[in-house]
């Protein structure tokens, strides 16, 4: 698949992808979505949602998130898989899709007659590293977002009109650039913006971590135990039409931008490099967009909301746990936490895998997709390890 930007077809693909979105996300409840605080001040967020086009053309909203907050570093290692590091709505749609996909499995597997409509059971039994279930044949995905990830994608329109000078000397000491700090150094790693004075995140931006994805696929470490990777990668990142910089674009995500430095590595076999097209959507508005909202005096929404198309009710998170929960609580885990995600997939993948009680990370290291991994942040550079959430899974 090469870069490309929008045609007519995919403009009225991505419009009503955004309409089928948008109609979900207003059935949830007001208690998950942005308000008017005490003082009168009004809150905005964003907004990311995977869609699955199957081969009948169906589109299946599967997941939505809101949300514009990153956990502490310090928080992560000990987290024992429950708090959710990095609540920025593109990573937790994904996260949610995981989640979705997880259920059609379990689905599959307690009820020979269910039929899932991107979900199957792999009839290929014979293929490498051979899983149990697989994406339906020509299904696209596609994930929208309400606003340009943060990070490398976004620099020129973080940068446009501002004349902040920057301290050359804390360029130059290799670290991490955080948010959007030095916006005209382009093509560079950053971690999640923040304010200065805060405790430090070292979650890598939504740039980054979609960059990834077309190495390692959608699926989590849970998700690989169940399903194939095959076709698991996004067709699309739909964005505003008002928002789309091809050139930022092609240079974040592309193939001859900044990841040119890894052309002519063999990838591996099972995964592959799959770079997704950008497109654009005109309408409708996202009513809960910082430019919707339109007040200069507008704060950011503290909560996150969770929508998985195949589960009853929608999650509200706040600082990465389930609203109202005890910070020392186990049920304060959403559904889309490391620990929820893995336990459930070990549960469903075990009977055949042979897999036994072991470390979390020990799951995560798996070969084949840590080498994706490490040609991606070769390429990249400057990739800054967050803490390691480890845990008895």
């Amino acid at each position: 698949m090469k870069d490309a930007a929008t045609t007519v077809d995919n403009h009225h693909l991505a419009n009503s992808i955004a309409e089928l979105v948008f109609s979900r996300y207003k059935s949830c409840p007001a208690k998950c979505k942005p308000t008017v605080r005490p003082d009168g001040t009004r809150e905005w967020t964003n907004l990311a949602s995977v869609v699955v086009r199957t081969a009948e053309e169906e589109l299946i909203c599967a997941s939505i998130a809101t949300g514009v907050k990153a956990m502490p570093d310090n928080t992560v290692a000990t987290a024992d898989g429950r708090i959710l590091h990095d609540c920025h709505a593109e990573i937790l749609a994904i996260r949610a899709f995981n989640r979705y996909l997880i259920n059609e499995c379990e689905k599959l597997d307690g009820d020979e007659s269910y039929f899932s409509r991107c979900v199957v059971r792999n009839p290929n039994t014979e293929s490498r590293n051979f899983k149990r279930f697989r994406l339906g044949e020509e299904c696209q995905i596609y994930l929208l977002a309400t606003e340009v990830p943060c990070g490398d994608a976004s620099m020129e329109q973080t940068g446009a009109g501002t004349k902040e000078a920057w301290d050359a000397t804390l360029l130059e000491r290799g670290r991490p650039l955080k948010g959007r700090e030095y916006f005209s150094e382009i093509g560079q790693v950053r971690t999640k913006p923040g304010r200065s004075d805060a405790p430090e995140s070292l979650s890598k931006s939504c740039t980054d971590k979609l960059c990834l994805r077309q190495f390692t696929s959608l699926l989590l470490t849970p998700t690989t135990l169940l399903m194939e990777t095959d076709g698991m990668y996004l067709s699309a990142l739909i964005v505003p039409e008002s928002k789309l910089n091809t050139e930022s674009f092609t240079r974040a995500f592309g193939r001859y931008g900044r990841l040119s430095r890894m052309l002519g590595q063999d990838d591996d076999r099972s995964y592959g490099f799959w770079p997704f097209e950008y497109w654009t959507y005109g309408r409708p508005r996202f009513e809960h967009s910082k430019e919707t909202i339109d007040e200069d005096s507008s704060k950011p929404s503290n909560i996150s909301l969770i929508y998985v198309a195949n589960m009853e009710g929608v999650e509200s998170i706040i600082k990465g746990r389930k609203m109202g929960a005890k910070a020392s609580s186990v049920s304060g885990a959403s559904v889309v936490s490391r620990i929820m995600l893995i336990h459930d997939a070990i549960r469903l993948a075990g009977r055949d895998s042979g897999l036994s009680p072991t470390m979390y990370l020990d799951l995560k290291r798996d070969p084949a997709r840590q080498r994706q991994k490490d040609i991606c942040r070769r390429a990249l550079g400057n990739w800054w390890q967050t803490a390691e959430d480890n845990f008895v899974v």
